[in-house]
C-alpha cells in the first residue's frame, strides 16, 4: 500500500508542476496562485521521491537478506544431497554382497 501512496503522491505533485505553465497563463508568472501551485507541486514531488528511495532501500536490504538466506540453503541442500548419495553408494555393495551367486 505504501508503494500505492508514494506513487499518488509523486503523480499529484507532478500534476501540479505540469499546470504551473498554465496557471502562470492565467493568473500571471509572479502571482500568488502560481507561485502556490508551483511550490506545493515540488513539495509533492520531492516528498514522494523520498519516499519511494526510502522504500527502495529498505527493499534492496530485505532482497538482499533473503538472497543470501536462499544461497545458503542452497548451500546446505547440497550438502544433504551429498551426504545422501555417498550413504546410498556405501549401502549399495554391501546390498550386492549379500545376494546369493547365480
Amino acid at each position: 500500500m505504501l508503494e500505492l501512496e508514494t506513487l499518488a503522491a509523486f503523480v499529484i505533485g507532478a500534476g501540479l508542476m505540469a499546470l504551473v505553465p498554465a496557471v502562470a497563463a492565467v493568473a500571471g508568472k509572479e502571482s500568488k496562485l502560481t507561485t502556490a501551485v508551483s511550490n506545493t507541486g515540488r513539495s509533492i514531488t520531492k516528498q514522494g521521491l523520498k519516499v519511494g528511495l526510502v522504500v527502495a532501500d529498505k527493499t534492496s536490504g530485505v532482497v538482499k537478506s533473503v538472497g543470501r538466506g536462499l544461497s545458503e540453503v542452497g548451500e546446505s541442500f547440497t550438502d544433504v544431497l551429498a551426504e545422501a548419495k555417498n550413504d546410498l553408494a556405501q549401502t549399495k555393495p554391501a546390498t550386492d554382497a549379500s545376494k546369493p551367486s547365480a
